[in-house]
C-alpha cells in the first residue's frame, strides 16, 4: 500500500503556478460552458475550497515566514467576480459574493449536524471532519468577514472603473479593483483572526511582516496575471461570437 510520505512533493513554486493555471483554467471552462451559472458555480465552490486549504501553511523561496495556503483561490474568486462583473454588471456580480456564501454556510451546517453523530471507526473521520470542516471559531468569523469586505470592494471599484472607462483599459480596472479588494481581504482577516479575536492576540508589527506583507507580495502578482486572464475572456468571447454570426 502506498503511504502518504511515498507520493512524491514538488516545489511550492511550480504547484502554485500550476493552482493559477488551473484556477484560471476552470473559470474559463465555466463561463464558456455554462456561462453565468457556471461562474456561480465556481464561486460556491471556490469559497468552500479556499476555506479549507487556508488552514494548511507552508514555505516559499521569496519568503522566510510560512504562508496560509488559499491565495491562489482566494485570488481566484476576484478574478471571477471581474469576470462576472465584466460580462454581466454589477448586481449579478454581487449576486455570485452571496452564492459563494450562501455555499460555505450550507456546508458548515450539514457538517455540524453529522458530527453529532456517534462515529463507528473509532473517531477518525470524526477527527478528520472536525479539524477540516470545523475550524476554531475566531478563523471562520474573520475570513467570513474579509470575505465580504473583500469581494464587495472588488465589485464595486471594477464598476465605477468601467464605468469611467468604458470598454478601454480593461487592464487597469482588473489590477486596481483586484489588488486593492485582496489586500483589504488579507489585512481584514489578519487583524481580526491574530489580534482582535485571538486568545494571544499578536502585535501590529508581527502581523503585518508574517501575515499581510508577505501574503500582499504573491497576491501583487497574482494581480497581474489575473490582468492576462481578463483578456483571454475577451479574446474567447470575440471567437464565440464570430463563430456564431458564421452560421448565420
Amino acid at each position: 500500500m502506498i503511504s502518504m510520505s511515498d507520493i512524491p512533493t514538488l516545489s511550492p513554486s511550480i504547484l502554485l503556478l500550476a493552482e493559477y493555471v488551473f484556477s484560471g483554467i476552470f473559470i474559463l471552462t465555466a463561463r464558456r460552458f455554462f456561462g453565468l451559472h457556471g461562474l456561480y458555480i465556481y464561486s460556491a465552490v471556490g469559497v468552500i475550497a479556499a476555506n479549507l486549504v487556508v488552514l494548511k501553511t507552508t514555505y516559499f523561496p521569496y519568503y522566510d515566514s510560512p504562508l496560509a495556503l488559499g491565495t491562489v483561490v482566494f485570488s481566484s474568486l476576484f478574478l471571477c467576480s471581474d469576470i462576472i462583473n465584466e460580462y454581466y454588471g454589477k448586481a449579478a456580480a454581487v449576486k455570485g459574493i452571496w452564492v459563494g456564501f450562501f455555499a460555505y454556510f450550507v456546508l458548515s451546517a450539514f457538517i455540524f449536524l453529522n458530527i453529532g453523530y456517534v462515529s463507528a471507526d473509532g473517531g477518525q473521520a470524526q477527527e478528520a471532519m472536525r479539524h477540516l470542516f470545523l475550524p476554531a471559531p475566531a478563523i471562520f468569523i474573520s475570513s467570513l468577514v474579509a470575505y465580504f469586505f473583500g469581494q464587495y470592494t472588488d465589485v464595486f471599484l471594477y464598476h465605477v472603473i468601467h464605468k469611467k472607462t468604458g470598454e478601454r483599459l480593461l487592464w487597469m480596472r482588473s489590477l486596481v479593483s483586484t489588488f486593492l479588494a485582496m489586500l483589504i481581504d488579507n489585512a481584514v482577516f489578519s487583524i481580526l483572526a491574530w489580534h482582535v479575536f485571538a486568545l494571544n492576540p499578536l502585535s501590529f508589527t508581527e502581523i503585518f511582516w508574517t501575515y499581510i506583507w508577505g501574503v500582499s507580495i504573491l497576491r501583487f502578482i497574482i494581480s497581474f496575471g489575473n490582468i492576462g486572464m481578463m483578456y483571454l475572456s475577451k479574446f474567447l468571447s470575440r471567437r464565440k461570437k464570430a463563430h456564431v454570426q458564421s452560421l448565420f
